[in-house]
This record gives structure tokens, C-alpha cells and sequence, in this order.
């Protein structure tokens, strides 16, 4: 599918989840991530919650502390399956009382996925969160490989093809059960991230990165039409990386002129030391309660 992206005058990003409070926060730290994006584009504001976190009520806590109401939200992405992104999903939905709202996500969201270090447990949409519970409480899900626009200047990466050579591999080591009953190695193909073209400059905000950061720049650059990387925000996944790893994916972001870069969560402390070296001032760490606004 082709379409003009087009360009957003403006968007506001409220983190409602993270690892990281913060220091002298009264915003709750959770395992997880969840975004509240307030884009405006000829006028109207479009309410996009990224991603809910793995329990909602520390969601809804901050959010009320930041004065923003995700439960109103518009439209809802899901970055993966792994719930500490999906968790808080079913939480938010009964607070919107039943309302009907569309949730977009990639068509393998729903796979069985597990670790086995160290020990089994799954970690794909549990508890409440099945397809048909969500389906229940008000979602209509949007299963797409393809980018998905959202409003103007705003969508979805899609699938993100693994190109970049050190990138080919995801650094997390779990499994799911193909429809032949085997185990295989998970590729966490529903990697998706947001791109967003506001004002003439792109601004990616990623999940955990599972399809690797500089593999999501060279697709949000692609179907926003924007080669101007403002920021990225969101996590990196290079907790599990080699040294290596890390160093070139630094390189590559430099190399692309990514300008700021906001990155918590999975990210990691290793790849968190070598980014602020790098980056300087230009590197912020994600926590709970962070508010970052962009406009032309």
C-alpha cells in the first residue's frame, strides 16, 4: 500500500510507563512502556496510547498526575505481543466503560510466545488479554504487516525488515509453537514502531526495537518520507548485546543523524553508559512522568 504521509503540525508525548520513575518522581517505575501521543494536524488532535504497559493501574496513576486521560484515547498501538506492553491493555478498556475503540498491531501479536531461562513462562498477551476479551471490552483490532496511517503525518512502520547485517538476529532468546507443532526460535516479527513527520522532522518512538533501531529508522524514513530524524524515543533492546553490537548500532544512529535520543527500558545499562558518551546532552534517559513536545 502506498499513501502520502503528510505532516503533523505538532505532537506532545506523555510516558505513562517505564522501568525509571525518575529522581524525586511521585510517578510509579513499572517493568514495561506505555505512550501518550497528542498530535495535532489541521486543526484536530488525534490520541494515540502506545503500547499499555504490563499492569494498567500505574498507567492510570501517572496519567492523572500529567493531567492526560489515555481511557480517551483515539486509537491504540501495540508495539509486540510481550506483556510488558500488552498487560495493562484490558484495564484500559474497562475504564472506557465498553466504548469501541480500534487497537492496531501485527497479525502474529496472538502467537504463543515463551522464554525458558530461567525458567518457562510465557510472555505474549495473558491473563485477560486474549483476543476475545479484548474484543469484548470494546477493541476492534487492525492486523496489519503493512504501515497503517493514523492521522496525517503519523504512521505505523509495519513490519520491519531485518536488512541491517548486525541487526539480522534479535537479542532476546524466546520461542513460540508453529502451526506444525514445532518450537522455534522467535524472530518477534510483530516489531512495530510509530513515525511521525512533524513539521518536516521525523520522530520514531519504538517499543523494545525487537526488529533492531537502525532497521526501524531506515523504515520510518521509508514511509514517512522524512530523512530528518529528530529523535528517537522509546526502547532499544540492547541489553542483551554484545559490546560490539552496541558500539555499531551507536555508530549508525550517528551516521543517520538521529539528534536526540530519548531511550529507557530494555535499552540497557551498558548501551545507556556508551549513549550519554556519545550523545552528551543529546541522550536522556526514559522515565515514568516524562514530557517531550515537538512542532515545526
Amino acid at each position: 500500500m502506498t499513501f502520502k504521509v503528510g505532516k503533523a503540525d505538532a505532537c506532545k508525548l506523555y510516558v505513562l510507563a517505564e522501568d525509571l520513575a525518575g529522581y524525586g518522581s511521585p510517578c510509579w517505575a513499572q517493568h514495561g512502556l506505555s505512550i501518550l501521543l497528542e498530535v495535532e494536524s489541521q486543526g484536530e488532535t488525534t490520541r494515540i496510547l502506545f503500547d499499555t504497559g504490563t499492569y494498567h493501574e500505574p498507567v492510570m496513576f501517572n496519567a492523572r498526575l500529567l493531567a492526560v486521560k489515555p481511557e480517551e484515547a483515539d486509537i491504540i498501538v501495540l508495539s509486540h505481543a510481550h506483556y510488558d506492553h500488552t498487560g495493562g491493555l484490558a484495564g484500559i478498556l474497562k475504564a472506557r466503560g465498553g466504548r469501541e475503540i480500534p487497537i492496531i498491531a501485527h497479525p502474529a501479536i496472538f502467537r504463543q510466545c515463551f522464554i525458558t531461562k530461567p525458567r518457562f513462562r510465557l510472555i505474549g498477551l495473558i491473563g485477560e488479554n486474549t483476543r476475545g476479551n479484548v474484543e469484548k471490552l470494546g477493541g476492534r483490532w487492525t492486523l496489519s504487516k503493512e504501515p497503517v496511517q493514523l492521522a496525517p503525518g503519523v504512521t505505523t512502520t509495519g513490519e520491519v525488515e531485518r536488512v541491517t547485517e548486525f541487526e539480522r538476529e534479535v537479542t532476546l532468546e524466546s520461542y513460540y509453537v508453529d502451526e506444525k507443532g514445532v518450537i522455534v526460535r522467535d524472530q518477534i516479527v510483530d516489531d512495530l514502531s510509530l513515525a511521525l513527520n512533524v513539521g518536516g522532522q521525523l520522530v520514531v518512538v519504538t517499543g523494545c526495537s525487537h526488529a533492531g533501531i537502525i532497521n526501524i529508522l531506515k523504515k520510518a524514513v521509508e514511509v514517512s518520507g522524512c530523512g530528518e530524524i529528530e529523535a528517537v524515543v522509546g526502547g532499544l533492546h540492547l541489553m542483551e548485546a554484545s559490546r560490539e553490537r552496541i558500539k555499531k548500532t551507536i555508530d549508525d544512529l550517528k551516521r543517520m543523524g538521529v539528534k536526540k535520543v530519548y531511550a529507557g527500558h530494555c535499552t540497557g545499562f551498558e548501551a545507556e553508559r556508551l549513549l550519554t558518551e556519545d550523545f552528551r546532552e543529546n541522550f536522556v534517559r526514559l522515565h515514568a512522568g516524562l514530557m517531550l513536545s515537538f512542532s515545526r
